[in-house]
């Protein structure tokens, strides 16, 4: 594993801003090889450790471990749909510091969409909460062409005209993913970038499997809670106090439960062909909903162990707390957890 010391001293100067994004973390990630850790046949000794980084990058920094979570998600599209020559440049490309990430989220209202003509792809629309903004090298939209959801490759850094739209991120916490609004009308792009077929990207099992990296983040990130929740009753002469005590049993249990979870996953992520699809999707399923209780609870108790000192914009609990709550609110885990429940009817085993 890499020595996270020098970027967990970055991450805890990086200043509490929605229009700053920690370029110096990501040279120190660059520099550690972090970047192209799940590049297919690179590294191969750091790929076995993809969820304990995530992790640790999540207690680091959740809003960059937002951003690295969608930098991996990107490569592995590109893994599972790209041409031999599309994965040779950007496994390349992100070899060499380059930073990737995935945008999916739009407002219907102004859904991208894209036209092929003249042997290229005309660009309609904007997407919302574009995590990295345009710090990123490569984008990954959804455009919908002839009524399917199709992945397209835009290398921003060739559109100087694209701005970055504050208007919409104004959040409570995660402020340095700069999840801005970026609108890609009538950018005009080669028909080689676009990313596999029609409807690939929500293809399963990975679709819904890739819920197992942002757990893995946001687990990282209530890992910092107990941390910072531990030094704040140590400095004050509290670690005595048995209701304090049972408390930090309490998150020390939740979090061994977690890295369980994170176990298994990275299992699932390595041997893939040992599962089904169906069985990724459901594991992926009941993983993001235990860390997302598992995260609440710690943030609760975090909560109760240090009291109104730990909502104070001083205090190093403030942000984190903020910045978790914000991170759990994942689409849709009322219908994650009901998935579940209907697989477990539907397979006796």
């Amino acid at each position: 594993m890499p020595n996270f010391s020098e970027l967990n001293e970055l991450c805890r100067v990086i200043p509490d801003d929605s229009r700053h994004f920690p370029n110096d973390v990501f040279r120190a990630m660059k520099k550690l090889g972090l970047l192209k850790i799940s590049v297919p046949n690179k590294n191969s000794n750091h790929e076995a450790q993809l969820f304990q980084t995530l992790f640790e990058i999540g207690k680091a920094s959740l809003s960059v471990g937002r951003i690295y979570e969608g930098h991996i998600n990107a490569l592995k599209l590109i893994e599972d749909f790209g041409t031999r020559d599309q994965q040779e440049f950007y496994f390349n490309e992100a070899e060499n510091g380059k930073l990737f990430s995935v945008w999916n989220t739009e407002m219907p209202s102004e859904a991208v969409t894209g036209e092929i003509k003249d042997e290229a792809v005309h660009i309609t629309g904007a997407k919302t909460f574009c995590s990295g903004g345009l710090q990123i090298d490569y984008g990954l939209i959804t455009a919908e062409i002839d009524k399917q959801k199709q992945l397209i490759i835009i290398p921003l850094k060739q559109f100087e005209r694209l701005e970055e739209d504050w208007s919409l991120w104004n959040p409570m916490g995660m402020k340095n993913s700069v999840s801005c609004r970026i609108d890609f009308s009538e950018l005009k792009l080669p028909l080689q970038n676009l990313l596999g077929g029609g409807d690939e990207y929500e293809k399963e099992p990975w679709f819904s499997g890739g819920a197992m990296r942002f757990a893995a983040v946001q687990l990282g990130g209530a890992r910092a809670i107990i941390q910072a929740t531990r030094d704040h009753l140590v400095e004050q002469a509290r670690t005595s106090d048995p209701y304090q005590q049972q408390r930090l049993g309490n998150m020390a249990v939740q979090m061994q439960t977690g890295k369980l979870w994170l176990d298994k996953a990275q299992h699932i992520y390595d041997y893939p062909e040992q599962y089904t699809s169906s069985e990724i999707v459901n594991f992926a399923n009941m993983m993001r909903t235990v860390i997302l209780d598992i995260c609440e609870k710690i943030l609760h108790l975090a909560e109760r162990s240090v009291g109104v000192q730990g909502f104070m914009e001083s205090h190093p609990l403030e942000q984190l707390y903020r910045d978790l709550k914000v991170y759990l609110k994942q689409p849709a885990p009322d219908l994650a957890l009901q998935s579940v429940g209907k697989y477990t009817f539907d397979n006796k085993n």
